[in-house]
């Protein structure tokens, strides 16, 4: 299977004839694959992918000319992340997986009980997130990236508007279980170590998010991600 990198920059209209990738990309193209004019592979861009052909390549860019557009595989339903920080060594794992599981944003939140210190710490992390999102998007083939917004207090998340279903992840006994749907876009709201406040929950369920559970074990903040995630990554 060849390949798939994003490309930076395609021209030639509706059906683009040339197209170059730079940067990091470029630099692994040439120091790690050995790139050479010739050399196919798959360019990703703005929703569509392209087999292109090597013309030119250097550390900075590589140039491919456009051979033909490959089919596109039906949309698939919407998954969004909304989830409160917790320890960054674990949360970039996440973040790599969730992005490799298909989530098309990620919504960092500061809830009662996140750290501080994280945090604060938070904003500097934010350009390592978008490369981690970015080369995990591409490793898996995906058409794009998740969007990365930034780190925000819940209440002011709660007040933006989402055309979907909303899904609390909650320990609460009695919660349902989780069920994801085929028909709808899925907003899923996950907690910190620690867990939800009682008053969290219900300024969540206030904003029209059901509380779901996972079942009765209890799972470390990053397991729960990615075992919701996979519900509705198997449902699409």
């Amino acid at each position: 299977m060849r390949r798939r990198f994003f490309a930076d920059a395609v021209d030639g209209g509706t059906v683009p004839s040339r197209a170059s990738v730079r940067g990091a990309n470029a630099e692994h193209l040439t120091r790690v694959l050995r790139a050479q004019p010739g050399q196919q592979y798959e360019l990703a861009h703005a929703g569509r992918a392209y087999l292109g052909a090597i013309e030119r390549a250097s550390r900075d860019e590589v140039q491919f000319a456009i051979l033909e557009a490959l089919p596109q595989s039906p949309p698939s339903p919407r998954l969004e992340l909304a989830a409160a920080l917790f320890k960054f060594d674990r949360f970039e794992w996440m973040l790599e997986k969730a992005t490799e599981l298909g989530i098309a944003a990620l919504h960092p939140l500061v809830t009662r009980r996140t750290d501080p210190h994280l945090v604060e710490a938070a904003a500097k992390r934010r350009a390592r997130w978008q490369t981690i999102v970015v080369e995990a998007a591409q490793q898996a083939r995906r058409l794009d990236w998740p969007q990365l917004h930034a780190c925000q207090p819940l209440d002011d998340f709660l007040a933006r508007p989402f055309a979907g279903a909303r899904r609390l992840l909650s320990e609460v006994p009695g919660a349902p279980a989780l069920v994801v749907g085929r028909e709808h876009p899925l907003l899923l709201l996950t907690g910190p170590e620690g867990g939800w406040t009682p008053e969290e929950i219900s300024r969540a369920e206030g904003a029209g998010f059901a509380s779901a559970s996972l079942g009765p074990l209890i799972l470390r903040c990053e397991t729960a991600i990615l075992a919701a995630l996979a519900r509705g990554a198997r449902s699409q």
